[in-house]
């Protein structure tokens, strides 16, 4: 059949092609609904490229718990020698990978068909492609199911993490028209047993989908089929018996069977093959046999009879073990065979792999399935397994459920009288319980575990006092903290293998996060630091993800943005390439403090957002990101911002943590005071104050008092960090130019605003209007106009309209920007500081969300 209605995507391919062959390459993502004909346009694409572009294929398989890289697997063939070396792990591959891509001289189209199937190392590697492929002399096409990659699907949440990449583009493909339809119906040859169905009718009755319009045709009916299951079956009729049972092996198999395999299994079936192949029902691909979609192997799957399946997928496993398949296929099979044993096997050693890979969504797909075929296992195998999902679990965000795994583990050491098995059950239990914002529950937990352990001598006792040391800095206890640390690293001391060195990694960190905030902060960050690099070289991923999230959040919380965009920008990368999901939402929400402490509120509230719309994001994780849609919302005049603030209150003060209450308490009087309620203002601090006055953190203790009554304010300003002891002080323009110093522009332009001066009033209105935030300009408007005093106008209506939120100034630098102009000509050019083009800068790639200076031209290009 013909490839009718695709002209306009076709050429957009051939351009990226183009392009990619200048080493300005793109990451295409080609969607559509099943059966719309994705596979022949790539197929098209992949003819049109010609011989001088290197062609790698791989798919995604939907019939089994996918296998970590399955697609860069399959490609390896046909792509440069060392991509894959023995033994590399994941972010050395994707390097590799991404280096033999840019080199020139060989241009190269990557194709990764059904993507909706795709594991998470898969999406991983697409991350890593999307952030360079403009960099690389690539085309990487990649196909999906529109209808599947909806809602919290993990390829809808890939679109949104690579959506400001400049190399990124999509091309969706819509089913035929009823022309399109007409033309196929007119191309079709008309079987000797009937005329093919009237075009229209088949339109309605397909919906234009091309696979659908093409499996009636082929069936031959003089009539319409009701159904396109009817289609395939008729299609299916028309072959001899032996040609049917051998369609029906290779539907088992799954979306590709090796040819080997039916030569093998049924030699008396393989010359059936041929007509089948001859039918068009399956195709040839190598070495492999192919349904044409995978609807029709499914409409297949479903008509081979219980018994005969059964059989069938018993001797498919022998096959393949004997060939040494993925564990993950074989487990699969096994299951399937009714095979328990095979089936826990496999599936244990497919879970053990995917983690490695930090492929942890399969991994606790393959733990479930080992669980589900171990009802006659030891109970201390059974215990571990538990353990294993549950922590897969918990990395995966999934916290309920990991919880209930945990709980499955520690009942069973329990039954066992298992000491070390309980106490290190009760400790995980009281991470968990963390991420769920029950602290008292953790706190519980903590204190059982320790207690259970206690005078054991063993690495399990050991991280369990640095558990509770960890407990300690999340309430800001610095002597609690230090005590425990001390503890935990006296019971590690002299040993050197990696459970010794989880311990000494996690107790840095936990006394590093504290001191750098509340004690020395030079020994602080260095304690930090070296916990990052000890995490690192030890390839202890969760600990290092820790390290990178206590250093973004301590800078966000303390204004330096420089070292906050630095360690979480960094983090971030990390965590993307490890599936460490729980820490990369964490920080994710970091990020978007960062963004709105620097007045940057349009992207700020939309990372924030995105945040809270992720499935999985904990409780815990949930309490920044809503402050910052509330602030917001709020600062740019929203009125929907009450319940993200109603419920980040009542997170907040459900774990009791200053750290939380905090910022969420200062959120609180913003608001108010934004909305023109000051006494309002002051009973939200004074809540937050009855908690935060326990802590000694200068930072977190500042952005509380600030907003306490004057006389209150004035008793604590001493230990308070500089901008807020100006502002307890009341010395508003001393704050605002401490903010300014530190890029803090919203706090600058509000330290202005509550002077209640008419200067300061003025100049408030103007950096708020610069900044977009309608609500806060207006009050500060108002209150000017309270004192008798003429207010400035309001923003100006070229700047709300702007398709990129930018002012009119941030527009002028980003003009000069995508001109190649340095910070230093910019400045020159417009007359303006070099610290001033600094944060232009800065405001403009956020807006913008582009992660380089080069990217911002792409951007403006496709306003």
């Amino acid at each position: 059949m013909a490839l009718l209605e695709r002209d306009a995507a076709l050429r957009s391919a051939a351009d990226y092609l183009t392009a990619a062959a200048k080493g300005n390459g793109r990451l295409v993502f080609v969607g559509g609904e099943a059966g719309v004909g994705k596979t022949s346009f790539v197929d098209r694409v992949v003819v049109d490229a010609g011989s001088a572009v290197r062609v790698a294929n791989g798919a995604c398989d939907g019939s089994t718990t996918p296998a970590p890289l399955g697609p860069l697997r399959e490609m390896l063939p046909a792509l440069p020698g060392g991509v894959w070396p023995e033994g590399a792990d994941r972010a050395d591959v994707f390097l590799r990978l991404s280096e033999a891509l840019g080199r020139p001289g060989t241009t190269h189209l990557l194709v990764i068909e059904d993507a909706h199937w795709a594991d998470d190392a898969t999406l991983d590697l697409l991350r890593h492609l999307a952030r360079r492929v403009h960099r690389l002399r690539a085309l990487v096409v990649v196909t999906f199911r529109t209808e599947e990659a909806v809602g919290s699907h993990a390829l809808r949440i890939l679109f949104g993490d690579v959506a400001g990449a400049s190399g990124v583009r999509r091309i969706d493909l819509s089913p035929l028209t009823p022309d399109g339809v007409r033309a196929l119906v007119v191309e079709a040859v008309t079987p000797a047993d009937g005329s093919p169905p009237e075009a229209d009718a088949l339109y309605r009755a397909t919906g234009g989908n091309p696979f659908f319009v093409t499996e009636v045709l082929a069936a031959g009916a003089g009539s319409l089929p009701r159904s396109v299951r009817e289609a395939v079956l008729s299609r299916m009729a028309r072959l001899s018996d032996p040609a049917r049972e051998v369609v029906d092996l290779v539907a088992l198999a799954g979306p590709r069977c090796e040819v080997a395999l039916v030569e093998e299994l049924e030699p008396d079936l393989a010359g059936a093959l041929d007509e089948a192949l001859e039918h068009g029902v399956v195709l040839l691909t190598g070495n492999t046999v192919v349904f044409r979609h995978e609807l029709a192997r499914l409409t297949v799957l479903d008509e081979v009879p219980a018994i005969r399946r059964r059989s069938w997928h018993r001797r498919i496993l022998a096959w393949l073990d004997a060939h040494g398949a993925d564990p993950a296929r074989m487990a699969h099979h096994a299951e399937a065979a009714g095979q328990d044993d095979a089936a826990r096997e496999h599936a244990l050693a497919a879970a053990e792999r995917a983690a490695s890979l930090g492929s942890h969504r399969e991994a606790v797909e393959q733990y479930q399935r080992a669980l589900r075929h171990s009802t006659d296992v030891p109970d201390p195998a059974l215990a571990d397994l538990h353990g294993h999902l549950a922590y897969e679990l918990y990395v995966t965000g999934r916290i309920t459920e990991a919880i209930e795994s945990q709980q499955s583990a520690l009942a069973v050491w329990t039954e066992l009288g298992d000491t070390e098995g309980v106490g290190d059950a009760q400790r995980r239990m009281s991470r968990l319980t963390w991420f769920q914002g029950d602290n008292a529950r953790a706190q519980e937990y903590a204190v059982l575990a320790y207690a259970t352990l206690e005078g054991t001598g063993t690495t399990a006792e050991a991280m369990a006092a640095s558990n509770r040391s960890q407990l300690a800095m999340l309430a800001y206890d610095l002597a609690a903290t230090r005590t425990w640390v001390r503890r935990a690293l006296g019971l590690v001391d002299g040993r050197d293998d990696v459970a010794a060195e989880e311990v000494r990694v996690h107790a840095l960190n936990n006394l590093g996060t504290m001191e750098a905030d509340s004690g020395d902060k030079e020994e602080g960050w260095r304690l930090l630091e070296e916990s990052l690099r000890r995490s690192q070289a030890a390839d202890l991923h969760e600990h290092a993800a820790r390290a990178f999230t206590n250093m973004g959040a301590q800078a966000v919380n303390m204004h330096d943005h420089v070292r906050a965009g630095a360690h979480l920008s960094v983090g971030l990368r990390y965590c993307l390439d490890r599936d460490l999901d729980a820490w990369v939402l964490y920080m994710r929400g970091q990020l978007a403090l960062g963004q709105l402490e620097q007045g940057n509120t349009a992207p700020a509230g939309a990372a924030a957002d995105a945040v809270l719309r992720h499935p999985r994001t904990a409780k815990v994780s949930r309490i920044i990101p809503l402050m910052v849609l509330a602030r917001a919302r709020a600062r740019s005049g929203s009125d929907d911002h009450a319940a993200a603030l109603t419920e980040a209150l009542d997170l907040a003060y459900g774990t009791g943590e200053a750290q939380r209450i905090g910022p969420v308490g200062s959120a609180a009087a913003e608001i108010a005071w934004v909305e023109g309620h000051p006494r309002a203002a002051e009973r939200a601090a004074l809540r937050a104050w009855a908690v935060v006055e326990r802590v000694t953190s200068p930072w977190t203790r500042g952005q509380v008092a600030t907003w306490l009554p004057d006389a209150d304010a004035r008793k604590v300003a001493d230990s308070l960090a500089p901008p807020y002891r100006a502002e307890a002080l009341r010395r508003w323009d001393e704050a605002s130019e401490l903010w300014d110093a530190l890029g803090s522009r919203y706090a600058a332009a509000l330290a202005r605003a509550r002077s209640g001066t008419r200067e300061g009033l003025t100049e408030a209105a103007v950096l708020f209007d610069e900044l977009g935030d309608d609500a806060a300009a207006a009050r500060a408007r108002t209150l000017a106009r309270s004192q008798g005093w003429s207010a400035p106008r309001g923003r100006r209506a070229t700047t709300k309209a702007h398709p990129l939120g930018l002012t009119r100034r941030e527009a002028e630098v980003a003009g000069l920007l995508a001109e190649g102009l340095s910070n230093a000509a910019i400045a020159e050019q417009l007359v303006l500081s070099p610290r001033t083009v600094e944060h232009h800068v800065a405001a403009v790639m956020a807006k913008l969300d582009v992660g380089s200076r080069h990217s911002v031209r792409d951007a403006l290009a496709g306003a």
